[in-house]
């Protein structure tokens, strides 16, 4: 078990924040390119007691990971105001195909897939996460609640919107502003998915671990 605190910021300038990152000589951990289905019962048993299952896919020019992840509510530590808080436990997966056959053996089936471009940077014991999707950017601060508040003061987000909506929620926001209707699933169209994978020098083809 480990508790995952975290703070998202919107509209953010990414080429700035990466430039800040670079002169404060925070470390990068590889851009990479990442697929994500969520498992739920028919009846969404997990979404509306507030857990969520998710099999993760990361791919880099030389290697991919993926990792089964369970989150489930948790209380917010001490300083953490502002943050998302879970109790995130994960294992890695060597085979997610048959991860994905035992996941519906159990009675979980994929209710939502999405995928985004994560450049991880590590400054100063927090995690800063450069984030791509298909219908925003923003960044994310990773770690300790006392650390996360410095690491934001130094790269100057201060000003900058604070969430602690995750993903999918960010995304109902936007086709709401947009007059859209709602859909869980938020993915890249072929176009964007090929050039993203070109840029970071994948294959050009869609993410092969999770269908």
């Amino acid at each position: 078990m480990a508790l995952e605190v975290e703070r998202k910021f919107l509209d953010v300038d990414l080429d700035e924040l990466r430039n800040r990152l670079r002169e404060q000589g925070a470390r990068c951990l590889g851009a990479h390119f990442e697929g994500n289905t969520v498992f739920d019962t028919p009846e969404g048993d997990l979404f509306s007691s507030g857990r969520l299952l998710r099999l993760r896919s990361q791919e880099w020019p030389d290697k991919s990971r993926c990792v089964l992840t369970l989150k489930l509510p948790a209380a917010a530590p001490t300083g953490a105001e502002h943050c998302k808080v879970r109790d995130e436990r994960e294992v890695g997966v060597a085979d997610a195909a048959a991860m994905r056959r035992i996941l519906e053996g159990l009675g979980y089936s994929p209710t939502a897939r999405y995928e985004k471009v994560r450049e991880p940077w590590h400054l100063n014991g927090v995690e800063v996460e450069l984030d791509i999707l298909s219908f925003m950017q923003g960044a994310e601060l990773e770690g300790p609640a006392e650390a996360i508040n410095a690491v934001q003061k130094s790269l100057g987000l201060d000003k900058v919107t604070i969430s602690t909506k995750n993903y999918h929620q960010l995304h109902q926001d936007w086709l709401h502003r947009n007059n859209l209707p709602p859909r869980r699933s938020f993915v890249f169209d072929e176009t964007q998915r090929r050039a993203w994978r070109r840029q970071l020098g994948l294959p050009d083809e869609d993410c092969p671990i999770i269908p």
